[in-house]
């Protein structure tokens, strides 16, 4: 008899909480706005509540300024270090991006080339000289002239002095023209 009370006790409880949790997503739900005013007035008041702790641009930018201002001289001189640090980092990389360039090495190795030997000790012009005669791969391929191929077409070769193309056969043809 006991065990039945508590049985409907628990059911009625998980009943009664399913029914309030049900209650709340529906009135979330049904909340709608009528008119845009009701909108509008609903996104301020929002907006003002999130917004009611964060300082306005000028507080901001006041309280950078006094604590720039209370940075010491040594705190001051480590940025403009570090900032120098950065600047030259930036400039030895593109320097050296130039020396690979320069080097012949083809524009599709350079990024690896350059990562690669910028890994090395040492100077970095020496360093490049080395790794390229130990990887020649990364060269640039130098074309050579080959003999020109034929497709089985005679062809005429006309002088050294005179036009190529459409000028060169109309003066072939008809010289009093021209």
């Amino acid at each position: 008899m006991e065990q039945e009370n508590v049985q409907d006790v628990v059911t009625t409880n998980v009943e009664t909480t399913e029914n309030t949790e049900t209650q709340t997503v529906e009135e979330k739900v049904e909340k709608a706005f009528a008119t845009q005013e009701e909108f509008n007035e609903a996104l301020k008041k929002e907006v003002a509540r999130k917004t009611r702790n964060v300082p306005s641009k000028e507080e901001l930018k006041a309280f950078n300024e006094w604590k720039e201002s209370k940075k010491t001289e040594t705190e001051k001189s480590l940025e403009k270090d570090k900032r120098i640090e950065t600047l030259e980092k930036q400039l030895a990389y593109a320097e050296n991006k130039s020396v690979v360039a320069n080097a012949g090495v083809d524009a599709k190795f350079q990024k690896f080339v350059l990562s690669e030997v910028s890994e090395m000790d040492g100077e970095f012009e020496d360093n490049l000289k080395d790794y390229l005669k130990d990887n020649p791969q990364f060269l640039v391929q130098s074309k050579e002239i080959e003999a020109p191929k034929t497709n089985g077409v005679a062809t005429k070769k006309i002088g050294n002095d005179a036009e190529d193309g459409v000028t060169a056969i109309l003066k072939a043809k008809h010289p009093d023209l021209f």
